[in-house]
């Protein structure tokens, strides 16, 4: 009966060890993540460079221009009413150093002005409706 007892012992001694290792593991790897993406984002730039806002068929053209050599994630368009707020799932990418079109469909008239967020969340552009008409 001793014998289990100390079998015991030791199997649970080696999953405390395993369960330990296992998460300074997953700990380091999460830091790591975290600061290679802060170091990204904070050379990260885009701007808003020029756009079109189609009345009739309900379309919002913009063409961004990404002002580094990092890839950028475009994820929402948020367009404010006066009384609302619009919110558009871009899911583009926006590759360095370049300019690139965009279309929105079924963009309803009458925002005041629009922010595109991406995946940094210190990094976004802004526009006023008069830009675009």
């Amino acid at each position: 009966m001793r014998t289990v007892y100390m079998l015991t012992a030791v199997i649970m001694s080696i999953a405390g060890i395993f369960t330990l290792w296992g998460s300074n593991l997953i700990r380091q790897r999460l830091n790591t993540t975290e600061n290679t993406s802060i170091e990204i984002c904070a050379s990260a730039s885009f701007r808003f460079y020029s756009g079109r806002y189609d009345k009739n068929n309900m379309n919002l053209y913009l063409i961004l221009e990404n002002q580094r050599s990092i890839d950028l994630k475009l994820e929402k368009l948020y367009l404010f009413y006066p009384n609302a707020i619009e919110t558009f799932e871009l899911n583009k990418t926006l590759e360095g150093n370049i300019l690139k079109s965009f279309n929105i469909p079924r963009v309803r008239d009458g925002f005041n002005s629009g922010t595109i967020k991406t995946n940094c969340p210190d990094v976004s552009a802004d526009f006023g409706y008069s830009q675009v008409t």
